[in-house]
């Protein structure tokens, strides 16, 4: 039997709409439609990492998201860790 699976975060990813000049003194470069873009979701502080977008910042954002976010997760109390109240 397999472990249990938690999932803490969900990273989406856009890719944007765009294509590559082939041709003359830009070839080479990627000219946009959309740009590409991207966020986090952290299930288990419940906030938002970005959106950031434009290739350089979404590239940047996806290689370190996950560990930066790590550093200012604090999980949302449940019904469960709620803390007592005093009568």
């Amino acid at each position: 039997m397999t472990p249990a699976v938690e999932i803490t975060g969900a990273l989406f990813i856009d890719g944007g709409d765009g294509h590559e000049i082939r041709k003359g003194d830009r070839a080479g470069q990627i000219v946009y439609r959309r740009e590409p873009r991207a966020r986090f979701e952290c299930l288990r502080c419940r906030t938002t990492e970005g959106p950031v977008s434009g290739p350089d910042d979404v590239r940047e954002f996806v290689a370190n998201v996950r560990a930066d976010h790590q550093t200012r997760c604090h999980p949302a109390p449940t019904e469960h860790h709620q803390p007592r109240k005093a009568a």
